[in-house]
This record gives C-alpha cells, sequence and structure tokens, in this order.
C-alpha cells in the first residue's frame, strides 16, 4: 500500500510540475518590443526590437541595422521551439547569422517571451521581449 501511494504521489508531482504546452498555434499574436543582443561576442551592443506576430507570419524592426536583421517572414512552433524563415531579400555585407531565421527555444511567462539561438561556439542570440 504504501509502495503504491508513494508513486501515486510521485505522479502527480510530475504531471503538476511540468510546464503546459501552448493550445494553439496562435498563442504568440501581438506585438512584443523589448532587446536582442549577441552574447559572448567581442563588441556586441543590445538593439531595441520590435516583433509582431499574426500566425503564421511575423514582421520586425530594431533600432540598429542589420542587429539584428528582422524584416518580416513565417513562423512555426513545435514543443517550445519557434522555426522562423526570413522572407526578406538581404544584401552581403554583414553577417547573416544575424537574420532572425531557423530554429530558436522559446519561453513564454505572461506577458514576457524571451527567445534564444545557440550556434555551439559559445555564441547565444537572446530576444528579452514584452507583449504590448
Amino acid at each position: 500500500m504504501k509502495r503504491i501511494l508513494f508513486l501515486v504521489i510521485v505522479c502527480v508531482g510530475l504531471f503538476a510540475c511540468k510546464k503546459d504546452k501552448h493550445d494553439s498555434h496562435d498563442f504568440l499574436n501581438g506585438t512584443y518590443k523589448g532587446t536582442f543582443k549577441r552574447y559572448h561576442q567581442a563588441g556586441s551592443q543590445e538593439a531595441l526590437v520590435t516583433l509582431e506576430f499574426n500566425y503564421p507570419n511575423w514582421t520586425g524592426s530594431s533600432n540598429m541595422d542589420k542587429y539584428p536583421a528582422l524584416n518580416k517572414g513565417r513562423y512555426s512552433y513545435d514543443d517550445y521551439v519557434l522555426s522562423f524563415t526570413n522572407t526578406a531579400v538581404w544584401t552581403a555585407d554583414f553577417d547573416w547569422t544575424l537574420i532572425l531565421n531557423g530554429v530558436y527555444l522559446e519561453h513564454l511567462e505572461g506577458d514576457s517571451l524571451r527567445i534564444t539561438k545557440s550556434y555551439g561556439n559559445g555564441e547565444i542570440d537572446v530576444y528579452r521581449l514584452k507583449k504590448q
């Protein structure tokens, strides 16, 4: 009997602590403002950014030219992973890893959204945003 009670408590604890998945793909819809920074890169600065989500499309802007390179595109969501496709046309005169494109991890808590991407060399892109 004690084993069964222990298993029930463990199972309830595991499910109670599990982060809820978002109910629909349009959970991000709206305008978010905040900052972008590439960490662990010499001379990196912090940019003010705006991202607007209207599933499955997004648009964005930054107060710094091509840091990050935003513009517009499409996105999809699966298990806390945001996949961005940037549909803008870009010139070859800057670091294309700054384009919002590819797979990012998402953390949404209340009206705060954090989007991160790691490059494996220590550099990490971090968007810290608040829904407006």
